[in-house]
């Protein structure tokens, strides 16, 4: 390496272009000392991370900032520490697990590195030239990659020509080519600069009705003068259109990127959308993910995701069957306040089935009581007993069905609440959201309708207060009709 002249830089910027599910868009890094921040722009889909010395935050396409404390800070401590060379002055946090063939031109060493409150990680060395040929690691329901090609030194730093990111689905693959580097050049300061999160328009909050059917939620959205239904959906990264709504609106969708559902699917695109209206008040939107969801969502129209609920604090009472929303901090909370993990932009708190310890998605999209997730069962197979996973079944959502089975959770523990004799779906999908590596399943609205729920994004945190028809289910008990699971 010394061979090759490289020096520490102050400051470097990187731009270039990105090509990926018929979409070609451009990216940005500018790092500074401990700061840096990089913008991925895909058609109307844009992401920005942003680096202040130990802290992360993530500005979504929808214009919602985040800071990272969970799952993904810990991918962004890992990632830092790689890129910095420390795990190679820290070999005590590394493992070598030997040599592997990338591809016909690259063989390298496999390095398992696992610092300090970071996730662990392998890096692939190549084993003529000592450069990152590769870095893995887990990432929803499987194995993502960064693979770089084409080494160069600018001003005596190293930079990659070639970029590819991967989910192992290869037709998806996303990748960035260097156009331009400029080495401790004038960055100003105000490119770290966070900029304001986006919040719903009104100034005060507004109450609507919602429709539940089936265990679903539904609200009533207005696009463009029409109205239309919505999936009230916790448990969705995303704000999305049905593919005919889009056409109506004549909204053009770019792309056909993949979405892991049920299972992993295609036909996800990006159009632009600058708002919708509930209950006349104007939800910032900017980018809207468009597909099929005509055998997903019971008929909706759209869902209303992860951008909606870090865009104002939302109260769900299922027994007044209503939703009152308003800016953050915006409304009078009661319950019991649950700290949860937003990084992924989901509602991702800590619990306990049978007294074992897992991560929980709360998904009000979700109409059954809970489901267990493939990764969690296989890690913990008798956490269900076997006698308790006796008749198939199936669970539905965007990209289809999956393969699935009946089983009895005795106790079921989050925050200070426990539930029993719970009904949940063992779910046997090795791809999709119900293979997710990081969480044991998921909490639906079976058990959630017990709660008066107040979703606080911008804290991290939902309140949950007992409703006057709350059941734990302790006295329930279990039937041999295999139509009816408890009486």
């Amino acid at each position: 390496m010394s061979a090759l002249h490289l020096r520490a830089a102050k400051s470097i910027e990187i731009a270039g272009s990105i090509v990926g599910g018929g979409l070609i868009g451009a990216f940005h890094h500018w790092s500074s000392g401990p700061d840096s921040r990089e913008d991925d722009e895909l058609a109307s889909h844009v992401v920005r991370i942003i680096r202040l010395g130990d802290r992360t935050y993530v500005v979504n396409e929808t214009g919602n900032v985040r800071e990272l404390r969970g799952v993904l800070a810990r991918h962004q401590r890992t990632q830092g520490f790689i890129e910095n060379g420390d795990f190679v002055l820290q070999p005590q946090y590394d493992k070598l697990d030997g040599r592997v063939q990338l591809d016909p031109e690259r063989s390298a060493y496999a390095v398992e590195v696992d610092p300090p409150q970071g996730q662990r990680e392998t890096v692939y060395i190549d084993d003529r030239t000592g450069m990152i040929d590769r870095i893995a690691y887990d990432q929803d329901d499987g194995i993502a990659t960064e693979d770089y090609y084409g080494y160069s030194v600018f001003h005596g730093a190293l930079v990659s020509a070639r970029e590819v990111d991967s989910n192992g689905d290869r037709a998806y693959d996303v990748t960035h080519y260097t156009r331009r580097v400029v080495v401790d050049g004038p960055i100003a300061q105000s490119v770290f600069a966070l900029p304001a999160s986006t919040v719903v328009q009104t100034d005060k909050p507004v109450t609507v009705p919602i429709r539940e059917e089936q265990g679903h939620l539904y609200v009533p959205v207005r696009i463009g003068g029409k109205e239309y239904t919505f999936l009230l959906d916790t448990g969705a990264q995303m704000i999305a259109l049905d593919s005919q709504v889009a056409r109506e609106q004549h909204l053009n969708a770019a792309g056909r990127l993949e979405v892991a559902g049920a299972s992993r699917t295609g036909g996800l695109g990006f159009a632009e959308l600058d708002s919708l209206q509930i209950g006349g008040v104007s939800v910032p939107v900017h980018s809207v993910s468009v597909l099929d969801l005509s055998a997903a969502t019971g008929g909706a129209d759209g869902v209303l995701g992860y951008p909606f609920f870090a865009s104002a604090e939302v109260t769900i009472d299922p027994v007044s069957r209503t939703m009152t929303f308003g800016k953050p901090g915006s409304l009078k909370t009661s319950g019991a306040p649950i700290a949860f993990d937003n990084d992924r932009g989901l509602i991702e708190l800590p619990g306990s089935v049978n007294r074992v310890d897992g991560t929980f998605v709360v998904d009000t999209g979700n109409s059954t009581e809970m489901l267990l997730y493939s990764p969690f069962m296989a890690a913990h197979p008798y956490v269900v007993p076997l006698e308790d996973r006796e008749r198939p079944a199936n669970n539905y959502g965007v990209g289809g069905s999956a393969r699935a089975a009946f089983g009895y959770v005795d106790e079921l523990e989050f925050g200070p609440f426990n539930f029993y004799n719970r009904y949940a779906s063992i779910m046997m999908s090795d791809r999709g959201a119900f293979a997710d590596r990081f969480d044991a399943g998921n909490i639906g609205m079976g058990v959630l309708k017990n709660f008066v729920i107040t979703i606080d994004e911008a804290n991290a945190k939902i309140y949950a207060a007992k409703t006057a028809a709350f059941d734990d289910g302790r006295f329930r008990r279990r039937t041999e009709d295999p139509g009816v699971m408890f009486q």
